[in-house]
């Protein structure tokens, strides 16, 4: 079905920030009391931010560093029981994934009380959350380029204790507004660049074949691929070029649209267990696997020439050199083994891959056998 849903006002680059500023005004005139949530390291007080921070500066604001990567179950009790004495009714997040996870989360959950993990975990495992009327809204202010979060609206999770991943979703969790400002991931330390960036270009190319693709998210995700293709070779040179980051920046939100609509499928599926088990960066793990998934789909993608030209290959083979050509410049592993993984090891990381509403998603049904198969070769 050709149908496209994504209700988040966009806003792009810093002369973009006051019109911004002035829109939040304008849709909370009487909200009081803000919970801002940042990424620490003074990041609020970035100059292309000021129109925002002089709006807030009118409302009773509780800042908060949330400084944890991949929040888990634990990490979300503690800044509940952090901020509860603050009835909060609007969310600003300044940050990464991260940071726009725990917003959604926080919305979601603002209404209820909890005293232990296990609360959480239930509260979130038996989605008791979609049961409330309404949800506390937030506005996400990326700072990295890759998550797409502040278009999406579901949050991850982690349970390191149940080796689980889980997913606050609701289509009520989408930010009411977003504010993309390049500027704000210039500093973003090399690694993480390339590891979001992958994230990206395995978001939008995991939207183009998955099962709920349809004509609108195709082009978005060709246009985020094409720009991450150009862009993040470049990067190496001149990390703090603007122009780069730009297309970085909006290649991420061009993929965030994209998949919003379809979710992801196999790489990201098989990504979480690589992540939780090894510490392997999010984005590097789901594009480990993201040529291998495409020669498993080849025969179902609509239009695959179009998906090839994005990648500037003739064929999957080229795709893959492409992948390893952005591991070689950045001197990223691409062997399993070289993260600690074993032969031994697969079964159990085979076991942890298949994610509802991800691993299901995917155009081609892929058997443990066959990704046992696959995994192997990548140690």
């Amino acid at each position: 079905m050709n149908q496209f849903y994504n209700p988040v006002a966009i806003s792009f680059g810093a002369a973009s920030a006051e019109a911004f500023a002035d829109l939040l005004k304008k849709r909370y005139p009487d909200i009081k009391r803000v919970l801002l949530l940042t990424r620490g390291a003074g990041v609020e007080k970035s100059d292309c931010l000021q129109p925002v921070m002089n709006m807030l500066s009118t409302k009773d604001t509780n800042l908060v560093e949330v400084t944890l990567n991949n929040p888990n179950v634990a990490d979300i009790l503690k800044l509940k029981q952090e901020i509860e004495p603050f009835d909060y009714e609007l969310i600003v997040a300044i940050g990464g994934g991260s940071v726009m996870d725990a917003a959604k989360v926080l919305s979601a959950l603002q209404s209820k009380t909890y005293q232990t993990i296990d609360e959480v975990r239930a509260a979130i495992t038996s989605e008791r959350y979609r049961e409330e009327p309404s949800y506390t809204p937030w506005v996400g202010i990326p700072t990295t380029s890759g998550t797409g979060s502040e278009v999406t609206c579901w949050a991850t999770v982690w349970d390191e204790e149940y080796d689980s991943k889980y997913s606050v979703s609701d289509e009520r969790l989408y930010a009411s507004a977003a504010l993309i400002l390049p500027e704000l991931t210039v500093t973003m330390p090399l690694r993480l660049s390339v590891a979001t960036a992958l994230d990206a270009m395995c978001h939008a190319t995991e939207a183009y074949w998955s099962v709920h693709t349809n004509a609108i998210t195709r082009v978005y995700s060709l246009q985020a691929i094409e720009r991450i293709r150009r862009a993040l070779p470049l990067l190496i040179e001149q990390p703090e070029n603007l122009v780069w980051r730009e297309q970085l920046s909006l290649a991420s939100l061009l993929a965030g649209l994209a998949f919003s609509n379809t979710r992801t499928t196999a790489c990201h599926s098989i990504s979480y267990p690589l992540t939780m088990l090894y510490g392997i960066d999010h984005g590097i793990a789901a594009s480990l696997t993201l040529a291998s998934v495409m020669r498993h789909n080849l025969a179902a993608l609509i239009e695959p020439d179009k998906l090839m030209q994005a990648f500037g290959a003739a064929n999957v083979d080229e795709v893959d050199q492409f992948i390893q050509s952005i591991y070689n410049l950045y001197g990223v592993s691409s062997r399993l083994g070289q993260y600690g993984a074993t032969v031994e090891g697969i079964r159990h990381l085979v076991s942890l891959s298949y994610t509802k509403g991800r691993m299901d998603n995917n155009p081609v049904e892929i058997l443990p056998e066959e990704l046992e198969r696959i995994l192997v070769s990548l140690l």
